[in-house]
C-alpha cells in the first residue's frame, strides 16, 4: 500500500473513470480465462486488480475491502458495485455478488458474462460506426461550407475594404467550425487504442517515431529559410509535404501491419492452444510443431518468439516481447491473457478458444470501421484539392482585378476625373496589390491549417495512431502546393 497523500486522490479519480464496453469485455475475458485455470476466488480477484485496464480499479477496491475490512467477497462486490459510476460495471458487479452468494462456479458465470458483454460491445461498436458514417457526411458538408466562407471573404474584399480584423474573424470562424466537427467525429467514433506505445512497438512503429523526431526540427528550419528567402509558397508546401511523406509512409505500413496482425492473432491462438492440448505438450513445444505458413503477417514475429524460447530465455519476457513486436494492442492483450491463463494451469485449447473469440470479434468490428474510413479518406483528399484549387483560382482573379483596377484609377486621375471617394463610394473599389499579397499569405496559412484538420479527421475516423496524420498531411500539402503551381498560370492565360 502506498502511504503518500496523493495516492488516495489518484485512486478515487481512476475509480470513477468511465469504463468503455471494450474495457469491461477485456476484463471479463481475462477473469474467465484465469478462473478456468482452477485458481481460488481470492486469487481471481488478486489477478483481476493487476490487469492494465481501467476497470481493474473496481476489483482493486473489492480486494482491498475484502482483505482490509474483512468483508466476505459477495458483500465487498455489492458494496463497490453500488457506488460504480458506469452502468455496465454496476449491473455486472451486482449480478456477480448474487452469483458469489449463491455459490455458482466462477468459470461458468464469468464465461457467460464475457459472452454477453462481448455482444454488448459489438452492438455498441456498430452503433458508433453508424454514427461515424453520419458525422463523416457532416464533416464533408462543413468542409465545403468553410471553403465557401473563405471564398465569400475574398470576393467581399474586391468590393469593400473590410479590414484585416473582419477577415481574420471570418477565417477563425471557418477553421473553428471545421475543427469542431472533426473533434465531434473523433468523439463519436469507437474509442480504441489499436497500437502499443511506439517506443516499444514493431520496427515500423519505432522507426516512424524516430523519423518524426528528426523531421520536426528540419521542418522548422525549412520554414525559416523559406520565409527569409521569400520562396514561392507552392514550393514551400511541396517541400513540407515531401518531408512528412517518409514518416507517414512508415506509419501507414505500421498501421497496415497492425490490422493484419489483429486478423491473424485469433487463428494463431486457436491453433497453438489446440495443438498443445491434442499432443499433451507445452505451448513452447506446440509452437515448434505448428506450420507458420498460415500466418504470413505474424510469421516473422513467431519465428523470433520461437528462437527466444529455444535460447532458454525468460518465457514471460519472451511472450511479452512477442506481443510488443506485433505492434498491435489487441494482439498484446490476447497473448497476455493466453500465456498467463495457461501458465496458471488452464487448458490451452479452452483458453485459446476464449482468447481467439475475443480477438476475432474485435478484429471483425475494426474491419468494418476501416471500410467506412477508407471511403472518407479518399473523399477528404479529393475535396481538399478541389477547394484549394478554387481558392487559389479566385486569388488569381483578385490579383488580375487589382492590376486592372489600379490601371483604371490611374487613368481617371490623369484625365482629371473624380476619385471613388469624391464620388461617394468611400472604401469601395479600393482594392490594391498589397491586399492581394495579404490574401495570398492568409490563403497559404489557411490551406496548411485545413490540411492539418482534414488529416486529423481522417485518422480519427480510422482509429489509427495519431502519428499517421503525417501520411495524410504530406499528401494534402503536396496537393495544395501543386494547385499553387498550376492554377495561377491558367488564370493569367485566361485573362
Amino acid at each position: 500500500m502506498k502511504s503518500s497523500k496523493s495516492s488516495p486522490k489518484r485512486t478515487v479519480k481512476s475509480y470513477f473513470e468511465e469504463i468503455s464496453p471494450f474495457d469491461l469485455y477485456h476484463q471479463l475475458i481475462y477473469m474467465s480465462a484465469t478462473s478456468a485455470a482452477g485458481v481460488s476466488r481470492a486469487r481471481v480477484f488478486e489477478l483481476a486488480r493487476s490487469l492494465p485496464n481501467p476497470s481493474a480499479q473496481y476489483f482493486k477496491k473489492i480486494h482491498e475491502v475484502a482483505e482490509n475490512l474483512r468483508y466476505n467477497y459477495p458483500d465487498a462486490v455489492r458494496l463497490v458495485g453500488e457506488k460504480a459510476k458506469s452502468e455496465d460495471v454496476r449491473t455486472f458487479l451486482l449480478r456477480f455478488s448474487d452469483a458469489l452468494r449463491s455459490g455458482e462456479p466462477l468459470p461458468g458465470f464469468l464465461a457467460r458474462e464475457a459472452d454477453i458483454q462481448g455482444q454488448n460491445y459489438g452492438n455498441d461498436y456498430l452503433r458508433r460506426i453508424e454514427s461515424l458514417k453520419k458525422w463523416t457526411d457532416a464533416y464533408a458538408s462543413v468542409a465545403v461550407s468553410v471553403s465557401l466562407i473563405v471564398i465569400i471573404n475574398m470576393v467581399m474584399t474586391m468590393i469593400y475594404n473590410v479590414g484585416p480584423g473582419m477577415m481574420a474573424g471570418l477565417i477563425f470562424v471557418a477553421v473553428s467550425a471545421a475543427f469542431g466537427v472533426a473533434w465531434v467525429l473523433f468523439r463519436a467514433s469507437p474509442q480504441e487504442d489499436k497500437s502499443v506505445p511506439l517506443a516499444i512497438g514493431s520496427k515500423e512503429q519505432r522507426r516512424s517515431r524516430k523519423w518524426l523526431l528528426l523531421t520536426l526540427p528540419v521542418l522548422a528550419g525549412l520554414y525559416g529559410v523559406c520565409t527569409f528567402l521569400k520562396v514561392n509558397p507552392a514550393w514551400s508546401l511541396i517541400a513540407g509535404g515531401i518531408l512528412f511523406l517518409p514518416v507517414g509512409w512508415v506509419a501507414q505500413r505500421a498501421d497496415t501491419r497492425v490490422s493484419a496482425n489483429d486478423t491473424e492473432i485469433s487463428a494463431f491462438l486457436r491453433s497453438i492452444g489446440g495443438t498443445a492440448t491434442s499432443r499433451g505438450t507445452t505451448i513452447k513445444e506446440a509452437l515448434a510443431a505448428i506450420r507458420l505458413d498460415s500466418f504470413p503477417a505474424l510469421q516473422p514475429d513467431i519465428r523470433l518468439l520461437d528462437l527466444r524460447l529455444k535460447s532458454y530465455g525468460n518465457p514471460l519476457l519472451c511472450w511479452r516481447t512477442f506481443g510488443f513486436d506485433t505492434g498491435s494492442k489487441l494482439a498484446d492483450q490476447s497473448i497476455g491473457i493466453f500465456y498467463e491463463a495457461v501458465n496458471l494451469g488452464g487448458d490451452p485449447e479452452r483458453v485459446g478458444n476464449l482468447t481467439s473469440e475475443f480477438a476475432m470479434k474485435t478484429a471483425m468490428l475494426r474491419a468494418q470501421r476501416r471500410g467506412v474510413a477508407a471511403t472518407f479518406a479518399w473523399l477528404t483528399i479529393i475535396m481538399h484539392t478541389i477547394m484549394a484549387g478554387l481558392m487559389i483560382f479566385l486569388l488569381g482573379i483578385l490579383g488580375q482585378f487589382a492590376l486592372r483596377l489600379n490601371a483604371a484609377m490611374s487613368g481617371l486621375q490623369q484625365g482629371g476625373s473624380s476619385s471613388p471617394a469624391s464620388l461617394g463610394l468611400g472604401n469601395m473599389f479600393s482594392f490594391s496589390t498589397a491586399q492581394v499579397t495579404f490574401l495570398s499569405d492568409i490563403t497559404v496559412m489557411l490551406l496548411v491549417v485545413l490540411a492539418v484538420v482534414n488529416a486529423f479527421a481522417v485518422v480519427a475516423s480510422e482509429g489509427a495512431h495519431l502519428i499517421k496524420i503525417t501520411w495524410y498531411l504530406g499528401i494534402l500539402l503536396i496537393c495544395s502546393g501543386v494547385c499553387f503551381l498550376i492554377v495561377p498560370p491558367l488564370v493569367k492565360f485566361a485573362f
